[in-house]
This record gives C-alpha cells, sequence and structure tokens, in this order.
C-alpha cells in the first residue's frame, strides 16, 4: 500500500462520515424517528459521584433495542445499509452491503418506555435501591432523531446490618457454619442482588470440596428483612430441604477409580463395560490394547479412594489429562455407591497415535523481509507407552526483502530437529509431586539449523538442550533449561574485506554452553477486564563455570572447549507490557523492554544469536531494519556505499506505546510512538559512541506513525508507516527532527517514510 492509497483511505472515510451525518434521517418514513440512543440522569443525591456514574452506564446499556452502532462516531453501518438500497436479489453486491455489512434503521416506535423504565428500576432494586422511580420522555432531535430520556430518583441504598445463618443439626450447616466467618455478605456492604449470587457460588465450592457432590446453589435461599430501619438490611441464609434428590445433603468419598483408555464416543457398549478392568496402581483400568503405563493416570489424577469428593481435585485431574496432548476427549462422570461412596469414572479418547503434519505459509520478518516457509514433522504421542510426545521435523525456507532503505541479503535456511516431550519432571533418582492444574513437562531437544544469507556467509548451528515447562496457576509460567549447548560456525563467502567491516560483529565461530530461566506473567483471562498486564523475563548464563575453573580471559588467551572457543556471559532480558481497554473498540497499549548482556572472562562480546538490535516492523518502526544504533554511532550515514549492513549491541532499552481504534467490522486503526536504540558494553573502536555511558538517555532515537490492522480472524494483517523524529547519531543538541519534515518532498518521503508489513500486533 503507497502512501497516496493511504491518503485516497482517509478521504474516503471523510465523505462517507459526511455523507452519514445528513443522509441516514432522510431514508426515514413519515412519521419515523431514528433512535440515537438513551440519557440517563440521577435527580436526587443520594448516590455518590462515583456510583452515578456506574450506574449511568449500567442503566444505559439495559435499554433495548440498541441504537445504530458507531465506528469513530459514524453510523457506518447503517449508512452502508441506506446506500446500497432496496433490493429483492439474495445475491450480488448490493445485497452483501445491504444484509451483510449493513444495519437496518432502528425506529423509535420499537423502543417502548415503560418496559425500559421496569427494567431499570428493577436493576436499581437489585443494586438496594428500594424505592428507586423512574420516568421517561422523548426528546426530538433535528434531521426526525430522538433520544430516549430517562429521570430516576434512586432513593437511599440499603446496606447490610447482619447475616444471620439458620443453623440446624445436619452435616452440610456444620460445614457452612465452620466458614461462615469468610462470608462476602459483611457488615456495611451495600445490598446487591449479584453478590448474593456470590455468596452461594462461595458456599457450593466449598461444599464440593468437602465431599458434597450432589448439592446445587438453588439449594440455598436468601430472605432480606428491611424493616429494621435506618435503610439497613439483615440477611438470613436458609438451606431448601425440600429436594428431588435426597442424596443433595450427603458428603461422599471417593470408592472405586475406573479408567477407560480407549473410550469412543461413538463406541458400543462394551467400552464402558467393568468386566475387562484390570486393577493397577489403586485404579481400575479398562486398556485391552496395553497402551499406557498405569503411571500415565496416576500422575494425571489426584482424586484418590477414600478421600472426599473435590470438584477441584476433578477439575484438576482433568486439566491435567488434557494437557498431556495424548487425549482428544476427555470426560468423567460419578456414580453413587451408597449415601456415602461415589465411583469415578473417566473416559478418554486418544489422539492418532502416530501423525504426519505438512504445513507451508508466507510470513514476514522485523527486519522487512518477506519469504515463504514450509515443514513435515512426524510425531508419535504415545513414544514409550507414557504418553510422550517424540516429534521429528524438517523445514525450510527463505526471506526476500521488499521495503527499505538498504538493501539487505536473501537468506536460505534449512533445519532439523527432534523433541521428546515427557508428561512431569524427569530428573534421574529424583522424583517431585506436583498438584498444578497442568502437569510440567520435561523436554529433551537436538537441532540443526543452516542460513545461508546471499554471497555474504552461512551459518551452521548445532543444538542439545534438555529442559522443563510448568505453569503456576492460570497466570504465571516457567521454563527453565539447566543444560543447552549450542555449537555455531559461520564461514564467510567473500574475501574482499569489504564483508569483515560490514559483518564483522556477526561472525562467531565456537560454543555456547549454559542455562537459561524464563518466567512469564499474564493477568489476561477476563475479557471485562480494563487493564491487562504482561511480564517476560528472561535470564540466560553461559561458560561462567568453565571461565571461572579456567580462568579465562580474552585479552590474554581465549579457552577452548573440545577445541572450540567458548562464550561467558550474564544476559538479562525483560519485557513488561500493559494494556488499557477504554472501551470495546478503543485500547492502548504499551511495552517497555530492554537487555543488557555483560561479557565476561572468554567473550569480549555476547554471540551475535545473543545479541539485541533495533528497527524493524515491530521494533522501531520509522527506521530502516537493524540500523539503529550502537548509540550515537550509525553505519549508513557513515558509509552510503555500503550495500549490506546489519547492527547489534549488548546493551538494548525500548519503549512503544500504540492507540488501537476499530474502524470498520475487521479493520482497525493505530497510531504509535516509539523509542529506543542498543549499546556495546565494552568501547569498540570500530563503532565509535557506540558504548553504554551515563548519558544513555540522551541517546535515544525515536519515531511516530499510523497504521491498519485487518483481522481475519485466523490472522491479523498488519501495516505501519512509520517516520523518525529524533536520530541519535545527530549532535546532541539537534536530534529532533521535527523541523526537518518535508512531506511534498520526494526525495524526504523517500529517506524517511519506512512501510512496515506484519502478521499479529507488534506487542
Amino acid at each position: 500500500m503507497t502512501t497516496t492509497a493511504t491518503i485516497k483511505i482517509l478521504v474516503l472515510i471523510s465523505v462517507v462520515s459526511l455523507l452519514s451525518a445528513c443522509s441516514n434521517s432522510r431514508h426515514l418514513a413519515g412519521g419515523e424517528h431514528l433512535f440515537t440512543g438513551s440519557k440517563v440522569n440521577i435527580t436526587d443525591k443520594y448516590a455518590s459521584s462515583k456510583e452515578k456514574k456506574v450506574l449511568i452506564t449500567d442503566l444505559n446499556g439495559l435499554v433495548r433495542p440498541k441504537p445504530n452502532s458507531k465506528t469513530a462516531g459514524i453510523r457506518l453501518k447503517l449508512t452502508v445499509y441506506n446506500a446500497a438500497g432496496n433490493t429483492k436479489r439474495k445475491k450480488g453486491l448490493r445485497s452483501w452491503l445491504r444484509n451483510k455489512q449493513g444495519e437496518p434503521p432502528v425506529f423509535t416506535s420499537s423502543v417502548h418506555l415503560p418496559p425500559n423504565k421496569e427494567i431499570m428500576i428493577n436493576h436499581l432494586v437489585n443494586r438496594g435501591y428500594f424505592y428507586a422511580k423512574a420516568s421517561a420522555t422523548w426528546k426530538d432531535k433535528k434531521n426526525k432523531k430522538s433520544t430516549a430520556v430517562f429521570d430516576i430518583e434512586t432513593g437511599p441504598q440499603y446496606t447490610i446490618k447482619k447475616t444471620f445463618f439458620n443453623d440446624d443439626t445436619t452435616g452440610i450447616a456444620a460445614v457452612i457454619d465452620s466458614d461462615f466467618e469468610n462470608t462476602l455478605l459483611t457488615p456495611n456492604t451495600p445490598y446487591n442482588l449479584t453478590l448474593l449470587k456470590a455468596e452461594r457460588s462461595r458456599i457450593d465450592r466449598l461444599l464440593k470440596e468437602k465431599g458434597f457432590y450432589f448439592f446445587n446453589p438453588e439449594n440455598i435461599l436468601f430472605v432480606a428483612d428491611t424493616s429494621i430501619g435506618n435503610n439497613k438490611v439483615n440477611i438470613y441464609l436458609h438451606l431448601k430441604h425440600r429436594t428431588d434428590n435426597p442424596e443433595t445433603y450427603h458428603s461422599f468419598k471417593i470408592n472405586n477409580i475406573f479408567v477407560y483408555a480407549d473410550y469412543q464416543l461413538k463406541g458400543s457398549e462394551e467400552d464402558t463395560s467393568k468386566k475387562a478392568a484390570v486393577y493397577k496402581e489403586e485404579y481400575q483400568i479398562v486398556d485391552t490394547k496395553n497402551e499406557f503405563k498405569p503411571s500415565v493416570f496416576s500422575d494425571a489424577i489426584i482424586l484418590n479412594k477414600g478421600d472426599l469428593y473435590s470438584e477441584q481435585d476433578k477439575n484438576t485431574s482433568l486439566s491435567r489429562l488434557v494437557n498431556m496432548g495424548t487425549f482428544k476427549f476427555v470426560k468423567t462422570r460419578f456414580e453413587s455407591v451408597n449415601d456415602s461412596l461415589l465411583d469415578a469414572y473417566f473416559y478418554l479418547t486418544p489422539f492418532a497415535k502416530k501423525s504426519i503434519r505438512f504445513e507451508t505459509g508466507a510470513l514476514t520478518q522485523n527486519d522487512n523481509r518477506v519469504g515463504t516457509e514450509g515443514s513435515i514433522s512426524w510425531k508419535n504421542r504415545n513414544a514409550f507407552r507414557g504418553a510422550e510426545q517424540l516429534t521429528f521435523k524438517i523445514n525450510g525456507g527463505i526471506d526476500v526483502q521488499y521495503s527499505g532503505i538498504v538493501k539487505q541479503p536473501d537468506i536460505y535456511n534449512f533445519g532439523a530437529e527432534a523433541n521428546l516431550n515427557i508428561p512431569g519432571f524427569a530428573i534421574p533418582f529424583v522424583q517431585i509431586p506436583t498438584a498444578t492444574r497442568e502437569l510440567p513437562h520435561t523436554i529433551f531437544k537436538l537441532k540443526y539449523q543452516y542460513e545461508s544469507e546471499a554471497k555474504l556467509l552461512t551459518i551452521n548451528s548445532y543444538n542439545a538442550s534438555y529442559g522443563f515447562t510448568w505453569k503456576q496457576g492460570t497466570h504465571i509460567q516457567h521454563q527453565f533449561y539447566p543444560l543447552s549447548f549450542t555449537y555455531l560456525r559461520t564461514d564467510t563467502l567473500d574475501h574482499s574485506g569489504k564483508l569483515n567491516q560490514l559483518y564483522g560483529n556477526l561472525i562467531f565461530n565456537g560454543i555456547i554452553e549454559g542455562s537459561t530461566y524464563e518466567f512469564t506473567y499474564s493477568s489476561a483471562g477476563n475479557l471485562q477486564r480494563k487493564q491487562m498486564f504482561f511480564f517476560d523475563g528472561l535470564l540466560d548464563l553461559a561458560g561462567n563455570l568453565l571461565g571461572a575453573a579456567d580462568h579465562a580471559d580474552y585479552r590474554k588467551n581465549q579457552s577452548l572447549l573440545f577445541g572450540s572457543a567458548y562464550a561467558q556471559y550474564l544476559k538479562i532480558q525483560p519485557d513488561f507490557r500493559y494494556y488499557y481497554r477504554f472501551s470495546s473498540a478503543t485500547t492502548l497499549a504499551a511495552r517497555l523492554m530492554g537487555g543488557i548482556g555483560i561479557p565476561m572472562g572468554n567473550s569480549s562480546q555476547l554471540p551475535n544469536i545473543k545479541q539485541f538490535w533495533a528497527g524493524g516492523n515491530s521494533d522501531l518502526r520509522g527506521f530502516p531494519s537493524r540500523l539503529v544504533g550502537p548509540g550515537t554511532f550509525n553505519e549508513y550515514v557513515k558509509d552510503t556505499a555500503n550495500q549490506y549492513i546489519e547492527i547489534l549491541g549488548d546493551i538494548k532499552l525500548e519503549f512503544n506505546v500504540e492507540l488501537r481504534q476499530k474502524l470498520y467490522h475487521f479493520v482497525q486503526g493505530a497510531v504509535f510512538f516509539d523509542a529506543g536504540n542498543i549499546w556495546l558494553y565494552n568501547k569498540n573502536g570500530g563503532d565509535p559512541g557506540g558504548e553504554f555511558s551515563p548519558s544513555f538517555y540522551k541517546e535515544l532515537s525515536a519515531d511516530v506513525g499510523v497504521g491498519l490492522r485487518f483481522d481475519f480472524s485466523i490472522l491479523i494483517l498488519r501495516l505501519d508507516l512509520g517516520m523518525p523524529v529524533r536520530e541519535a547519531w545527530l549532535p546532541e543538541n539537534n536530534r529532533w527532527v521535527f523541523d526537518k519534515i518535508a512531506f511534498s518532498e520526494s526525495s524526504w518521503r523517500r529517506q524517511n517514510l519506512v512501510f512496515n508489513i506484519g502478521i499479529g500486533y507488534p506487542f
């Protein structure tokens, strides 16, 4: 998409905006008015200012039907509907626009004020405003448009004085009473029906953990007494003892646990027969093909014979079985044996044991390259009868540059890898029990990667690693690789001398041996939450034990391992992201990331595959890929004749902020600001000004830009247009370049406007 095309889109949006402002109302039949929404006024002063804002938002959201939707302040779907006109055809462009992309007008005649008023009063009563009143009128505007106006008198909000539980002699009452100090219905809390429902759910969860399998929240009744005066209410909790199921108030223990290891959804009665069950490790296992070791089930299922039934243990067991990746469907059933025992049944439907998968597709890189890649993989989902997943994969691809001021080499790559994923912590002579919702996994990995950068160099990389991945709750994930061994070999294809100048910092031949630990936290999960946080932290250590044992010092005599130099460094890489949702259509996203790699002993700098870079389509989007820094140094400015340039550093700091706005259906717009740079840890004569210093904050480059995102459900296509506003390589007092912006000059546009194509959001 060119700059001219972008301008045309903006003009089209402006024209549609003008048309929608004046055209929608003229399509209305005589006497009809367009419903433009509601306005709620709270006329008394009982509710606080904060509470009023919440009530007004909630009450406006209750009005039905809803008015025609808006996109960036425009009733775009209604405009499309009217512009398409009437058509009797069920196919064709006009039909598609009118019926699929358009939205028919919402008339005031379809909005009935009395029912809406009653719904609002009911909502207020449920929030403790027991004597709320409401009136409703229409307010007509120009161009046959009308707004529904609701005037509300809330009256005082009742608060809880005390909560009573009608105790009795049953065991279930004793359990409830033992935990009643944790009730949500505390004194001085505003009465709220939602809070009462939450209290019922709390009690239900408590009872489900104490063996009351058949209990239902509907068996709890609340009675509110408002007669005590002073706008207070007493809450009385009762158990509804009249029920069709006499087992409701019985506590159950687990009896036998039956596991059907090859259950088919459309199978015969034999699939659920107990006759073939074999008792192994406290389970009655039906596995006629002897496909699984009993440890597969004992590791995943944490329900035990003789234990009280626990809903949490049941859900954890199901989650762990699914998380193994071996079973396609997992379900459970419980059946009472008598008044105190339950038999548990686990029905497991395995995936096909062996499978071959082909993948091919297009991709975009963060350095303005596009390309294709393909792979073929073979997987065994139960390699050694322990739900181990063994995978062999071969992949290859090509990346070519589609834009950019500086030419980057075409890249050809080929790889092969073998992975063995074992449920649980597979540590020799050590057994670690776990009770998390998902089983940890042990990973053994062998990988080979070949990369050829046309006419420049080839890289051969061999890696072997052993590590673990596990989740802690729903928000935290850990990855720990105590052993990782990489051998890297780089061969130059050009010996003219020019290559060493351009790619000297990219050539590392040797061994990287060490450990990595990665911690990830995400608060995602609640779609209604306005704020979301994400943090990812990486700790990478290499060669330090070897370096300490060898007293390694690259300046004197670099130590070797198996005849090759080995890297020695400490690397820390944090990445913090914050998202704030103003509305369902508007989101602010921000990222603060960085990293520091400290070369030690046997290394003067980090290996190139461990270094940082800046500039690109998910980085500093107003600069050419990998051309920012280090520090105040700029290779391209120094020598514009260089054809191939790529710059790396040991330290990085970057900040990004982006405002995302839904424009229409699957189209989203964005404006963004990026700032950052990279630096060297040790001074390098070839990159003057590139080392890190206390003045680093003065050496940040920055850019601004606009973008479009096309959400096609299966992928998000991202188009960004950025330009620099601060260039760190300029003299200190002249680094802001707002005064040099010249959109009318083609030479300026060619040098400063950077167009990026990406898949997915940049962060």
